[in-house]
């Protein structure tokens, strides 16, 4: 197969170019605008979308959500810390701000569901913050089913994957050196495009 079209979509994130070095890195082709800069037929040239972390709300990152309104029903999605905040939204849920913010630190992340972009990993596995919110399992949809959630605090989801659409979402950094495990996540999302 010929490596897999990416659209990533930048939500004005420090760390955009590093999730499209490591996806290039795992063999795809990479193209990177803002949300903005995207137009909703952009989509249907790619196998993949990646929705990248940002600053703020998802309502905050200019162009994102009509991006996710017309792209998540009908196109493979990652959505990475902002990207799952917006697919949650997306789909009905809210976010809640936690109580202690997560930048620049590191959690045990626990499986706890079957997950394609978990595959290559063990049942716990070291991941990277960078948020001050999350997904707020109370008012999360059924669409969906949380596959990881920080070990010693399970109310924070860490990776979610959508029952019956190809939407997963991770609320840490795979492309992160605090996520050791993070490029065979992203080599694992890719694989499962095919």
């Amino acid at each position: 197969m010929n490596a897999p079209r990416i659209l990533l979509v930048d939500n004005r994130d420090s760390f955009t170019w590093n999730l499209a070095h490591d996806l290039g890195r795992c063999g795809a082709r990479v193209e990177v605008r803002q949300a903005s800069e995207w137009t909703i037929p952009d989509a249907a040239s790619f196998d993949g979308i990646v929705l990248s972390p940002g600053p703020g709300l998802p309502s905050e990152s200019e162009g994102l959500m009509p991006l996710v309104q017309a792209w998540a029903p009908r196109f493979p999605i990652l959505g990475v810390c902002l990207g799952l905040q917006a697919l949650v939204e997306w789909s009905g849920g809210r976010l809640r701000r936690m109580e202690t913010v997560r930048h620049g630190l590191t959690s045990i992340a626990r499986r706890c569901a079957p997950d394609p972009l978990l595959a290559g990993v063990g049942a716990h596995f070291e991941v990277g913050h960078y948020h001050s919110w999350c997904a707020d399992l109370g008012f999360l949809p059924d669409c969906w089913s949380v596959t990881a959630e920080v070990q010693e605090d399970p109310s924070i989801p860490l990776a979610l994957r959508h029952r019956t659409l190809p939407l997963h979402a991770v609320q840490f950094h795979p492309e992160s050196v605090l996520t050791p495990e993070g490029r065979s996540m992203l080599a694992a999302w890719l694989e499962d495009l095919k």
